[in-house]
C-alpha cells in the first residue's frame, strides 16, 4: 500500500475537534457515533436549564462553570452573542475559534484560543453534532454547544478521544463556500507543462477547478523530491511560517491508489516549513499550483506518490 500523502500526514494541521486523549471520571454507558445521520431529523434545542454558564468575553480564553445538572438528551445550540455576518452554508469552510470540554470537567480538552490563529475546516469534515450545529448560524455568532455522545465520540474510551456529552464555546469568525476555496488559482499563470510532460505525468482541471495527476506507461519514478511549478499565481510570497489552506489530489506511481480533498470536500491546512518535500513553496506567491513528487520507500515497499496542490489563500 501506498504512503498517505504528505499533506494527509505530517503536514496536516487539521482541526482535530477534538482528538485530544481524554477520558471522563464518571462510568458512562455504552453509547455508539450515530454515522450517515440526517441533519434534518435531529431535534435541535436553543437552550437547556442544565447548560453551564459561560464566561462573557469573545475572543478570550472561555471559562465554564457547571449546572451540577445531567447534560441535555438532544442537541443544544444556544446562541450566546448574535453576529451580523454570513450565513454558513451546509457544506462550506468555516473559520472558528473554539474551546471544548467533556460534561461536569473543569479542563477543556482542547481550545484553539491560544494558538494564535483560528483554524479553517469544512463544515462536512467534523463530528455529527457540529456539522448539524453550524448551518444557518452567521459570522460573529457566539454559541454554546451541548453535543450528546452519539453526535460526538460515543463513550469508547479506548478510542483516545474525549468521551460523552461534550460542550463547545465557538466563535464564528468566517465563512466561504468551497466554490470560493477553489477559485484561489483562478487567475494563476500556467508553467511547467514542458516539465510536466518530461517526467510523464498528466495534470488535468482548470485553475480555479479540482485537479487530478496520473502517471502515464514508462514514467521513471522520482528517487529525490522533485518540484514543478504548473501555475504562478498572484498573491502574497508565502513563507517558512505560513499557513496555508490548500486543495490537493495525487496518485501512487502505479496508480492503483488516489486521493483528492475536492472529492471528499475537505481543503486543509498546511504548514509550509514543516516538510522538506514542500520547501519549493516557499517564496511562491498564493494562488499558485504545484506538483510534488516523492520517491517510494523499498523498506516499506511503497511507491514513488505525484500530487498536485493549489495554494488557495494564506490562513
Amino acid at each position: 500500500m501506498p504512503r498517505k500523502p504528505i499533506v494527509l500526514t505530517t503536514l496536516a494541521l487539521a482541526t482535530s475537534l477534538c482528538l485530544a486523549g481524554c477520558s471522563g471520571t464518571k462510568e458512562e454507558p455504552v453509547v455508539e457515533v450515530a454515522t450517515n445521520v440526517d441533519c434534518s431529523t435531529l431535534t435541535i434545542d436553543s437552550d437547556a436549564p442544565a447548560l453551564p454558564t459561560i464566561s462573557d468575553v469573545r475572543g478570550a480564553e472561555p471559562t465554564v462553570e457547571w449546572s451540577g445538572k445531567k447534560a441535555p438528551e438532544n442537541l443544544t445550540v444556544k446562541i450566546l452573542q448574535e453576529g451580523d455576518g454570513a450565513e454558513v452554508a451546509a457544506g462550506a469552510q468555516v473559520t472558528v475559534n473554539y474551546s471544548g470540554w467533556q460534561w461536569d470537567s473543569s479542563t477543556a480538552f482542547e481550545s484553539s484560543f491560544s494558538k494564535g490563529a483560528p483554524p479553517s475546516f469544512s463544515v462536512d469534515g467534523v463530528i455529527t453534532g457540529w456539522r448539524c450545529a453550524l448551518p444557518g448560524k452567521h459570522v460573529g455568532d457566539r454559541l454554546l454547544l451541548s453535543i450528546p455522545a452519539q453526535y460526538a465520540y460515543g463513550t469508547d474510551r479506548s478510542s483516545g478521544k474525549p468521551t460523552g456529552t461534550l460542550v463547545f464555546v465557538v466563535e464564528i469568525e468566517g465563512t466561504e463556500s468551497l466554490e470560493e476555496v477553489n477559485a484561489g488559482t483562478k487567475d494563476a499563470v500556467p508553467e511547467g507543462d514542458q516539465q510536466v510532460a518530461d517526467r510523464g505525468l498528466t495534470v488535468s482541471g482548470e485553475l480555479g477547478a479540482p485537479a487530478t495527476v496520473s502517471v502515464n506507461d514508462g514514467a521513471v519514478a522520482p528517487t529525490e523530491n522533485e518540484f514543478i511549478v504548473l501555475a504562478r499565481g498572484n498573491g502574497e510570497a508565502i513563507t517558512e511560517n505560513s499557513v496555508v489552506l490548500i486543495q490537493t489530489a495525487g496518485s501512487s506511481w502505479d496508480n492503483l491508489e488516489t486521493f483528492s480533498t475536492w472529492e471528499e470536500k475537505q481543503p486543509m491546512r498546511i504548514s509550509a516549513g514543516s516538510d522538506p518535500a514542500l520547501k519549493g513553496i516557499i517564496g511562491l506567491p498564493v494562488g499558485s499550483r504545484v506538483l510534488v513528487l516523492i520517491p517510494g520507500d523499498a523498506e516499506s515497499e511503497t511507491p514513488a506518490l505525484a500530487q498536485v496542490i493549489d495554494l488557495e489563500r494564506l490562513d
